[in-house]
């Protein structure tokens, strides 16, 4: 049966992922120690508020935390608000390698993968970093103008998430159909186009869709279904008849696309027209939530601020 790559994608950070790390006692000393350091270092980044930086730091320290652990690349999120700014994007990423290697100065910053929000600024943005050696994985992702515009922006991975990122942020939450079928279409594009680009399946609700997924080069799994995993074993022939991958490469013909990195009104048109406009939603939906946990983080970090003085610290 089909296989993927599960540890390189062990270590990823999201500002969803943080805003519930950053609270535990058990990180109280990760966020003082970010505290400090960012207070130290705020004035080579006056143009951001202390809690913002505060919160980059936070995220690089969790990143990092585990390098030795895991092999392959470290994800971290850009701040979500700037998704509709390919400059202010550009300059967030940048801002949080050099961020790395103050936090790690022997971290190899070629290991970093910033997550970038598939808009259309976002995608331009990564075009311009990769001839920096920089590398994006393109996030939120929910149709193909999104999986051809990463691509051909040269994204070294995608995410798509096969439910609304909701479903796993709201209980009872009930989205439209899962897009198994897009994480196919992604990964036969892109080897049919001979782009490097790779497909990370994420927001799986259950160990059936794992099973369907099996042959996606990658997966994000949620703690729940990955519990699921030391479950009983299931027939090997059952699993293989699961495999939406299995069956795609024996139904389905070559597809052709429309380029899109150097058209912009047509990716919008079409992208804006994707499942009936449920792309283009989903897409936004997901910023919002990204972007709430990013304002939660920032408010939870400056109250510790109020509360407590944290002096400069000698780097």
């Amino acid at each position: 049966m089909p296989t993927v790559n599960l540890l390189e994608y062990l270590n990823s950070r999201t500002q969803l992922e943080m805003q519930g790390e950053i609270v535990k006692p058990s990180r109280s000393a990760v966020l003082k120690r970010s505290l400090a350091l960012a207070t130290t270092i705020h004035p080579q980044f006056a143009d951001l508020s202390l809690e913002e930086l505060a919160v980059e730091v936070v995220g690089i320290e969790l990143a990092l935390e585990v390098v030795q652990n895991v092999y392959g690349n470290v994800h971290v999120m850009i701040n979500p608000s700037y998704a509709y700014n390919t400059q202010a994007v550009v300059a967030n990423v940048k801002r949080l390698h050099l961020l790395c290697q103050i936090v790690d100065p022997d971290f190899d910053s070629s290991r970093l993968v910033t997550k970038i929000p598939t808009t259309w600024e976002g995608v331009q943005a990564a075009r311009q970093l990769k001839p920096s050696g920089i590398k994006s994985l393109a996030t939120t992702l929910f149709s193909m103008e999104q999986v051809i515009l990463a691509g051909e922006a040269g994204c070294i991975s995608i995410s798509p998430f096969v439910h609304e990122l909701k479903t796993e942020t709201y209980n009872g939450y009930k989205g439209s159909n899962p897009i198994l079928g897009v994480c196919v279409q992604a990964q036969r594009f892109y080897r049919q186009n001979s782009l490097p680009t790779r497909v990370k399946a994420c927001v799986t609700l259950s160990i059936d869709e794992l099973i369907m997924l099996a042959g996606v080069d990658a997966l994000s799994i949620a703690p729940t279904v990955l519990k699921e995993l030391a479950g009983p074993e299931r027939p090997q022939e059952e699993l293989e008849s699961m495999s939406v991958f299995a069956k795609t490469a024996k139904a389905t013909e070559d597809a052709s696309y429309p380029p899109y990195i150097d058209s912009e009104c047509q990716y919008r048109v079409h992208f804006a027209a994707s499942e009936g406009g449920k792309a283009q939603f989903k897409t936004a939906q997901a910023i919002a939530l990204f972007c709430d946990a990013q304002t939660a983080e920032e408010f939870y970090v400056k109250s510790q601020l109020e509360d407590s003085s944290y002096s400069p610290i000698t780097l």
